[in-house]
């Protein structure tokens, strides 16, 4: 069973599992705070808790508690090892806190799985450099080139043959519309097609 919570700054919902929602009820220091009822929605998209509690001396503390981190440590185990662990949203809705959609990540692993690109070309894994676009991908911190293309889906297309070989299919795979994939085929075959065409021999 699910729950759905609302947020005090914005028209979305929460979603948490009831036994974990009822479990944190209980904790005194959240009740204390009223945690559940001041709950807001971070620029980031995430589902925070924030307060600056006044100290004696008359300066003021902040308290900022996240959401789908809090629950992620009561009730997810961590894996060990030095590696710095952060946790992802499966589906990629931070607004979505139930334990099947939240797991451990490594650094890595989170920037493989989010869907959010800064690249000029539109696609992940794509530069262009002069008339071509280069295709590239990154294995442990290496990047390894993956060839040059004369369209950016070509480019784009490439880098999620290579980033599925190694990876399975995960959020950064690039969405190319097939319009685009086909317009870029189309002239890339015609191209071809006229350099193959003998010159007509004159009649004597």
């Amino acid at each position: 069973m699910s729950v759905k919570l609302n947020l005090k700054n914005s028209n979305k919902k929460i979603l948490l599992d009831e036994h974990v929602y009822e479990k944190l009820n209980q904790d005194n220091r959240l009740k204390t705070i009223n945690f559940f009822e001041n709950l807001r929605e971070h620029s980031s998209g995430y589902v925070f808790f924030q307060k600056n509690w006044k100290q004696k001396d008359g300066l003021y503390k902040n308290e900022t508690i996240y959401l789908h981190k809090l629950i992620s440590e009561k009730f997810i185990k961590k894996p060990g090892g030095k590696v710095r662990w952060f946790v992802r949203f499966i589906n990629s809705n931070p607004n979505d806190c139930r334990l099947e959609n939240l797991e451990w990540s490594t650094f890595s692993n989170l920037v493989r799985n989010t869907r959010k690109i800064r690249n000029s070309t539109g696609y992940r894994g794509v530069v262009k450099q002069g008339r071509k676009y280069y295709s590239y991908i990154y294995v442990n911190r290496k990047g390894i080139s993956l060839g040059s293309f004369k369209t950016a889906e070509e480019a784009a297309a490439a880098y999620n043959k290579k980033s599925t070989e190694l990876f399975g299919k995960t959020n950064t795979l690039n969405i190319i519309a097939k319009k685009s994939v086909a317009s870029a085929h189309k002239t890339t075959t015609k191209v071809v097609h006229k350099a193959k065409v003998a010159p007509k021999c004159k009649k004597r």
